[in-house]
């Protein structure tokens, strides 16, 4: 880019003081070459021979050649300074891009976790299962409805014939002929209307109540009566048990449970239940694309579409129930998860965004989110960027690869701005939807005015040297330094030639007094340039580590708000109270392998245990550690301590980064916990203690890797160091375990000590004799989980040494 780009002066990003330090230098060049014109002239007037006279011109034309190539130096170090701003830029505002639609990324990968488990959950099953029997038993209802009508239009005709007709009543035929029921349950999915099954189980309990003929038809009437009772309960727990994950996972707006014909049976959004239940959903891919997975291993992702279930573009998850909540077993129905892309997106897509000082995003500046198809789904301002239009940006930016990312200029809302785009590469398994993140800022915000490094523990020469400092920079500087000290040894020379001509070279004194002065002016100028460059880029790499720093933290509390999420609901299971409740070998089998279950949807876990009130474990993920884990009791450790101490199911439980007898084989564990109680109630004492071990060494690494700086070839800067530290600022997980190992403490500077929720700040470090610069974010947390007051620190060392 450097090559291909040049900043000429009259660019309207150079600012104004460069273009006034420019004419400063031009002015100066302009007076030192008639000075070296009157120098060759008056060599000419003094001159008593050639020699002289050609010794004292081959010093003058040295001079100008001297000059001319400050002039180029000058016009170069213009192309230097910007083109390092605007790469520098670049490299951080394409990570911002590529930060974007790489979180929404990992964001819903979670989501392909979630669907795939919470659709083997028994009572979706039994709910599903329940309702087609009961449904397939109104067929022979409607038969024995039928046969009473018969009767009793006999009854009656035999009244009118004058026909004995005793024994025999007609308030069957009254409540059925009144209320309509054969109709009704000859459209039975209609009966899911929120209210309809209610209002009709009353109906049908008075039809039985003023029956009065044969005892098997009556028999028949009640026991459809109880069905239709226990198909209300069923289908109010499965919307229970829905409603229970939208609490714990407060990332989506609904979950539904359709039968296979697409009628909604349950609903988690309470608010609108009323309106979604016994609606139809047959025509809508992620419904029909459910229906064809072959297993419980797969999923369905509906990219941003319209829907009966919501009132806005809704982004679905989906996937089969089958029949006894087997991965395996013949498909009931669908459950489908819509997430809420909008208020995800919105807190993604502010993040990282330049602010006023009121906190808002400045004029100017947006962001957004595009489907493949190149329409905008999500942006920092719809009334600019509609959701739903397409977006108005050059085809280089639209028409990107996977993991492609790319910036360019152009003219948007009348202002010229830069547009950086990312597309997606997923994220470990999950491939994404083909989506890309665009960062738009006007141009003037990458040439804005810099703040200068004042303040900092480091010297210019110093900063000149460090590897901040790019080597064309260190090469420039170099470069004027030997045209500094050659220009004054060629005056120093025509000054002793001058002397030992007597007085015919006292007119050539003033000559070289002035190319003296000259030249020491124009190179100082270039140094002040060069060193203000040098502490632009200084302040670039602190800003910089100061949003690789905010990226781990923001990075590690979404992914483990996921976790007080998990561990929220499935404390919940069944398997789990049942277990507990009514203890046995058996029992216990049954719950670990559905804790087996749960893990192999969540790779991010390395073992799920299940306690006993006393502490002793009885169940676990990893089957291959229960003998060793059954003979511990952990009564005394945190996580099962403060877990067994929750009330309601909406609490947690955390137990931070320690060591831990669970994982003798680790050097740190993180687990996270919830209380079980008994008949899975969301209120009441707890009766056991679920604990998740996070696979935090693994996950935590991966993130900070990606927060290390890098050069402009996109490799990691040698010597650069990202860690995780607690509130006691002991270092939890690291990526340079020479220097930097878990379980040292590190000594930070005040201000990172000092940093408040959320807060972010940069400077110098030293340490072990090893100066680093480096940026630091304390968690703020996410949504409703507050994060456990860690900072992320970046650190990268400024010698060349290292």
């Amino acid at each position: 880019m450097g090559e291909e780009k040049s900043f000429s002066v009259f660019d309207p990003s150079i600012r104004f003081e460069h273009r006034e330090f420019y004419e400063e230098i031009v002015s100066e060049l302009n007076v030192i070459i008639p000075v070296c014109v009157q120098g060759k002239t008056i060599a000419v007037a003094i001159s008593e021979n050639t020699m002289e006279r050609e010794q004292i011109t081959e010093l003058m034309k040295r001079v100008e050649d001297f000059s001319r190539q400050l002039l180029q130096i000058t016009k170069k170090l213009f192309d230097q300074y910007y083109i390092a701003k605007e790469e520098q830029h670049e490299s951080i505002l394409l990570t911002t891009a590529y930060n974007k639609i790489n979180t929404i990324d990992r964001n819903l990968l979670e989501r392909t976790c979630d669907v795939r488990w919470w659709a083997l959950e028994t009572a979706f099953s039994d709910c599903i299962s329940f309702y087609e029997k009961t449904k397939q038993k109104s067929v022979s209802i409607l038969r024995v409805l039928d046969e009473i009508e018969i009767r009793s239009q006999s009854m009656e005709q035999a009244i009118t014939d004058g026909s004995d007709a005793s024994g025999t009543s007609i308030s069957t035929a009254e409540s059925y002929l009144d209320f309509q029921i054969a109709d009704d349950l000859k459209k039975f999915p209609k009966l899911l209307k929120d209210g309809a099954l209610k209002e009709f189980i009353g109906r049908f309990k008075h039809l039985c109540y003023k029956y009065q003929g044969e005892e098997k038809d009556r028999k028949v009437l009640e026991g459809f009566l109880q069905d239709l009772m226990d198909l209300s309960t069923k289908i109010s727990f499965a919307c229970d048990r829905l409603e229970d994950i939208k609490t714990s996972y407060t990332l989506y707006r609904d979950l539904v449970i359709t039968d296979s014909e697409g009628y909604i049976l349950a609903s988690s959004n309470s608010l609108r239940r009323s309106e979604v239940l016994g609606i139809r959903v047959n025509d809508e891919d992620w419904f029909t694309k459910a229906l064809k997975t072959q297993n419980g291993t797969e999923y369905v992702a509906q990219d941003i579409c319209p829907s009966k279930v919501e009132e806005q573009l809704s982004l679905v998850y989906s996937t089969a129930v089958r029949e006894n909540s087997d991965e395996r077993g013949n498909v009931l129905g669908a459950m489908g998860i819509f997430f809420d892309f909008q208020g995800e997106s919105g807190i993604i897509l502010d993040e990282y965004m330049p602010l006023t000082e009121n906190g808002l995003i400045q004029d100017g500046c947006y962001s957004m989110f595009t489907s493949s198809d190149g329409n905008i789904i999500a942006s920092t301002d719809e009334d600019i960027l509609e959701v739903g239009k397409k977006a108005h940006i050059p085809r280089n930016n639209r028409a990107l690869s996977d993991g492609e990312q790319v910036n360019t200029y152009m003219a948007f809302e009348g202002v010229d701005s830069a547009i950086f785009s990312s597309r997606t590469d997923g994220y470990l398994e999950y491939r994404g939807l083909g989506w890309s993140a665009h960062v738009i800022l006007p141009k003037s915000h990458i040439f804005a005015d810099t703040i200068q490094a004042d303040g900092y523990d480091i010297e210019s020469k110093e900063l000149m040297n460090s590897n901040i400092n790019p080597d064309i920079n260190k090469q420039t500087y170099a470069k004027i330094q030997n045209d500094k000290n050659d220009i004054q040894l060629i005056s120093l020379n025509g000054t002793i030639y001058a002397s030992k001509m007597g007085s015919r070279g006292d007119q050539l004194g003033p000559i070289f007094s002035q190319v003296t002065l000259s030249s020491n002016f124009i190179t100082s100028k270039m140094e002040e340039l060069l060193e203000e460059m040098a502490a632009v880029e200084l302040q670039l790499n602190l800003k910089t580590l100061e949003n690789f720093a905010k990226q781990a933290i923001d990075l590690v509390d979404r992914n483990l708000f996921e976790r007080s999420a998990d561990i929220r609901w499935w404390s919940t299971d069944e398997y789990f109270w049942k277990a507990l409740s009514n203890p046995s070998e058996e029992e216990f089998m049954k719950a670990s392998d559905r804790l087996k279950v749960i893990n192999g949807s969540y790779t991010m876990y390395r073992n799920l245990v299940l306690a006993d009130a006393s502490g002793t474990i009885r169940a676990c993920s990893n089957t291959e550690l229960m003998g060793a884990l059954g003979v511990l009791d952990v009564s005394d450790h945190i996580w099962f301590q403060e877990g067994g101490n929750t009330s309601r199911s909406s609490q947690y439980a955390v137990q931070d980064v320690m060591d831990s007898p669970l994982e003798s084989d680790k050097p740190r564990s993180l687990v996270y916990a919830g209380g079980v109680r008994e008949n899975g109630a969301r209120e009441g004492k707890a009766i056991g203690v679920l604990g998740v071990l996070f696979d935090w060494d693994t996950e935590a690494k991966t993130i900070l890797e990606t927060c290390l700086p890098k050069d402009r070839k996109g490799d990691v800067i040698p010597g650069s160091v990202a860690v995780y530290v607690n509130q006691d600022f002991e270092v939890i997980e690291t990526t340079g375990e020479d220097d930097f190992s878990v379980g040292s403490a590190l000594t930070l500077p005040k201000e990172v000590s000092a940093l408040q929720s959320g807060g972010k700040v940069s400077g110098l470090f030293e340490f072990n004799g090893q100066k680093y610069i480096y940026g630091a974010c304390k968690t703020k947390g996410y949504r409703e989980y507050p994060g456990l007051n860690w900072i992320a620190c970046v650190l990268r060392p400024i010698s060349t040494s290292a």
